[in-house]
């Protein structure tokens, strides 16, 4: 009788899983470093802000349908747009500039146990269409029209995700890059639609239904009995809150909440429910928080941000709001409006960290005007310059800065302790 032969199978699982190995160490030494190439930003200043803003600017300039915008990049602009995208990251480095001819960017992504991806990408010339660039990714360098396919892949990827992108050649009609500065023409027809969807694709899946649902009861109260401050309105919302809420009902009542408090500049949360949601028309009342209207959109929208895009870009925005107002055109930087934004913030991150979602909810059925923003904080500094606010604080990323927000933090939290 003869032995039974040993599978070939384990000899063969072996070699595929040591393939695979070498396949990942490949991988790793070509495209992955142990340091990033772009070194650390500083945080955004007030004129990063105006840079970004006067090329919005130049886009809402032209509406009309299918005719190209021609925008103007320096490195100025490049700059406060790439610190604008470090900073709303928080795990990528971004930097740019237009010098001799030549548009270069370079970009470093964290990844975990301290490792980088670094990316470099170039391009010179006049382009009809969407440019050919040359990438180098770690320590590979592609041709310049594996850039297109890479491009192409980001597209499709973004309309799985739903957002509606036109063909490349359709959106970028042309691109000069000129001694100091950039030109293209961009045809930009339903960008705001766009830039919706962008936001909906980073953020939290929400239940778009269920936010015009939440929405339209509050409408129908409101209709019945207004509410005058935030306080009500916000105990009037989550007054069908149960310990058992899940966080995908949290979450679109809080950015129900936002649609009726902020208005149309937080439909861009969930693009989808401000449509639906457009069948209860909203009573023209405003809603104060601590007789103060602003500070209860403040409060709202960083509450609604939060449940979509999370602490730290909603932390951002809300300094970037502030920074733009520091500008001449501005009312000032608010301490004031930003302890209204992580006062909202706040809020949301707990009722949605299911460790303390059931004591929220509680909280907020029976909130006060100090329990959403106590009176200590209302003595803040406001109105404050450009110059003003560096004088004082330095910047964002500045120990005095920190320390101010740290100390508006430490109110909030020793707010939640007493009540």
């Amino acid at each position: 009788m003869t032995a039974q032969q040993p599978s070939p199978w384990p000899r063969r699982l072996r070699r595929v899983a040591l393939a695979l190995l070498l396949l990942i160490a490949l991988v790793a030494v070509l495209f992955i470093g142990v340091t990033p190439t772009v070194e650390p930003r500083a945080r955004p200043t007030a004129r990063d802000i105006a840079a970004a803003r006067g090329i919005w600017s130049q886009i809402e300039a032209v509406r009309a349908p299918d005719k190209p915008v021609r925008i103007r990049l320096d490195s100025k602009a490049i700059s406060g747009l790439t610190a604008l995208a470090s900073d709303a990251t928080g795990k990528a480095r971004f930097d740019g500039a237009v010098d001799g001819g030549v548009l270069a960017a370079k970009a470093s992504i964290a990844l975990p146990l301290g490792l980088w991806i670094n990316a470099d990408a170039s391009v010179t010339g006049r382009h009809g269409g969407f440019p050919a660039y040359r990438l180098k990714v770690g320590r590979v360098s592609f041709p310049p029209v594996a850039g297109r396919w890479f491009a192409e892949l980001g597209r499709w990827v973004l309309r799985l995700k739903g957002v509606n992108i036109p063909p490349l050649d359709t959106i970028v009609r042309q691109v000069s890059v000129t001694e100091h500065a950039v030109l293209a023409d961009l045809a930009l027809t339903g960008s705001s639609g766009m830039v919706h969807g962008l936001i909906s694709a980073a953020g939290q899946t929400v239940d778009a239904p269920l936010v015009s649902a939440i929405y339209c009861r509050i409408a129908a109260a409101e209709k019945e009995t207004p509410a005058k401050t935030l306080s009500e309105l916000v105990a009037r919302t989550f007054a069908r809150a149960q310990a058992s809420e899940t966080q995908a009902q949290t979450r679109a009542a809080f950015v129900a909440l936002s649609f009726y408090v902020v208005g149309e500049q937080a439909e861009a949360l969930v693009p989808k429910a401000a449509v639906l949601a457009k069948a209860c028309p909203r009573p023209g009342r405003a809603i104060t928080l601590q007789q103060r209207e602003d500070l209860a959109k403040h409060w709202a929208f960083s509450a609604g941000l939060t449940a979509v895009l999370g602490e730290d870009t909603t932390s951002s925005l809300g300094e970037w709001k502030e920074l733009r107002d520091s500008l001449p055109e501005g009312s000032g930087f608010s301490f004031i409006d930003l302890a209204a934004d992580r006062s909202g913030m706040q809020t949301a991150l707990r009722a949605l960290d299911p460790a303390s979602a059931a004591q929220t909810l509680a909280a907020l059925r029976k909130a006060g005007e100090d329990d959403l923003l106590p009176q200590a904080l209302l003595r803040e500094p406001e109105g404050l310059s450009e110059t003003s606010f560096v004088d004082r604080y330095g910047g964002l990323d500045r120990k005095h800065y920190r320390e101010a927000v740290i100390a508006i933090d430490r109110v909030l939290a020793q707010n939640r302790g007493a009540n």
